[in-house]
């Protein structure tokens, strides 16, 4: 958890709001991705 908050957050304090904040961030990321993923192959399927 605290890796996350030095990745999306770095110099901030390690509280639990920074963490929450954090945690919020890496899945938000991962969610896109999983969305352009899956829309970049229905693309690719659709030529």
């Amino acid at each position: 958890m605290c890796a996350y908050a030095d990745k999306w957050l770095p110099g901030m304090e390690k509280d639990d709001d920074t963490l929450g904040a954090a945690l919020f961030l890496e899945k938000d990321y991962w969610r896109n991705l999983e969305t352009a993923v899956a829309n970049g192959i229905g693309k690719a399927w659709k030529n």
